[in-house]
C-alpha cells in the first residue's frame, strides 16, 4: 500500500479508502469482513455517513473495527453530516439540508455514538445548506475541533465557489465528490483546480461509475448514455490487459496519478473487490495512455491550440 497525506493535515492515510455506504444490516457479516480485509491490506482510511442506512454504517464500522482489534490510532475515520430524509422511506423521500451549527453539532455528537469513538478524523458538511452562513457552519466546525470531536473538517459534493466560501473562516482538508472517467466533472468544472488551489484532496466517490468500470456489468442497449459507457469499457479493456491488471485497476490507477492527491473510496462490502483495489495503487500508466484514456472515456479528441475542455452548463 502507498500512503498520502489528507490535504494539509499532517494526516497520512492510504492511498486508496474505503468507503462504507454498502455497511447495512443485511450485508453486516460480509462488510464487517471487508473492514478487517482492508486493514490487512493496509488500507487505513475509512468514510462513512449519518445518512447511509440511517445510520447502520456507522455503527457497523465501529464494530467492526472494534471486533477486529484494530487500534483506534491506526486507521483514519471520516464521516458526514447535513442531510435530512423527509419522510420514511429515503428511496422516496425528498431531502432538506441543514448545517446550522446546532444541528451540525448534534449529529457529531449522535455519529460519534453509533461509531463509538471519542472523535473523528475527518467531518464533512454532505451537501450544501443555503439557509445558514458559511462562518456560521464553520464557527461550529472550529468549536468541535477545539472540543476534540473532530481533528479536521473537509466538504461534500460542494462547488469551487461553496468551497472558497466556506474555506475563507475554516481551513478545509478534503473535496468528496464524483469523479470516475466516466464522470470528469472535477476537471470540467475546476473542482481539481480548487483542490489544489487550497491543498485538498480529493476523495472520489463511485470511482467505478457505479460498476461500470469494472466491466462486469450488464449495460442494456435501450440507452444512449449506457450505449457510449460500454463503448468506453470495450476501448478501456486493451489498455487493461497490455498492463497486465482489471480493467477496474486500470481505472483507479487514472484517479491517483493525478496531483493532489485524489483518492478512490472503493464502496463495497466485497473483501476481494477491496484487495483489488488496494492492488492498484503500485500502477503507473506512461503519460500518453493516461491522455489517451481521457480521450477515450470524454469522447473527442485533445483539440490543439484550444481548452481542453468547454463545460457548457444545461439549460
Amino acid at each position: 500500500m502507498k500512503y498520502v497525506q489528507l490535504g494539509r493535515t499532517g494526516i497520512e492515510v492510504s492511498a486508496v479508502a474505503m468507503g462504507c455506504m454498502s455497511l447495512r444490516a443485511d450485508t453486516e457479516a460480509p462488510g464487517k469482513d471487508a473492514v478487517r480485509q482492508a486493514y490487512e491490506a493496509g488500507i487505513t482510511f475509512f468514510d462513512t455517513a449519518d445518512v447511509y442506512s440511517r445510520g447502520e454504517s456507522e455503527t457497523i464500522l465501529g464494530q467492526a473495527l472494534r471486533e477486529a482489534g484494530i487500534p483506534r490510532d491506526k486507521v483514519v475515520i471520516a464521516t458526514k453530516c447535513g442531510i435530512i430524509f423527509q419522510g420514511m422511506d429515503p428511496a422516496y423521500a425528498y431531502k432538506a439540508y441543514d448545517l446550522s451549527p446546532g444541528y451540525l453539532k448534534a449529529s457529531c455528537e449522535a455519529s460519534l455514538k453509533r461509531l463509538g469513538i471519542e472523535y473523528v478524523d475527518l467531518y464533512q458538511p454532505h451537501r450544501i445548506d443555503y439557509l445558514t452562513h458559511p462562518e456560521e457552519t464553520a464557527r461550529a466546525l472550529e468549536d468541535l475541533r477545539t472540543e476534540g470531536k473532530i481533528r479536521h473538517a473537509g466538504v461534500s459534493n460542494y462547488t469551487a465557489d461553496e468551497i472558497r466560501a466556506l474555506s475563507a473562516y475554516i481551513p478545509l482538508a478534503s473535496l468528496q465528490t464524483q469523479f470516475s472517467l466516466l464522470h470528469m466533472e472535477p476537471l470540467e468544472t475546476g473542482l481539481a483546480a480548487v483542490c489544489q488551489e487550497k491543498g485538498m484532496a480529493t476523495l472520489c466517490w463511485s470511482p467505478l461509475h457505479k460498476g461500470v468500470l469494472t466491466g462486469s456489468k450488464s449495460l442494456p442497449h435501450d440507452d444512449w448514455q449506457l450505449q457510449r459507457e460500454a463503448g468506453v469499457v470495450a476501448q478501456l479493456r486493451s489498455f487493461a490487459q497490455d498492463y497486465g491488471v482489471s480493467l477496474a485497476q486500470l481505472s483507479l490507477a487514472w484517479l491517483m496519478q493525478q496531483p493532489g492527491p485524489v483518492i478512490p473510496l472503493v464502496g463495497t462490502a466485497n473483501a476481494e473487490h477491496i484487495a483489488e483495489a488496494a492492488a492498484a495503487v503500485d500502477l503507473v500508466l506512461e503519460r500518453d495512455d493516461w491522455y489517451e484514456l481521457m480521450v477515450i472515456a470524454r469522447g473527442r479528441a485533445m483539440p490543439w491550440g484550444q481548452r481542453p475542455y468547454v463545460y457548457i452548463k444545461e439549460r
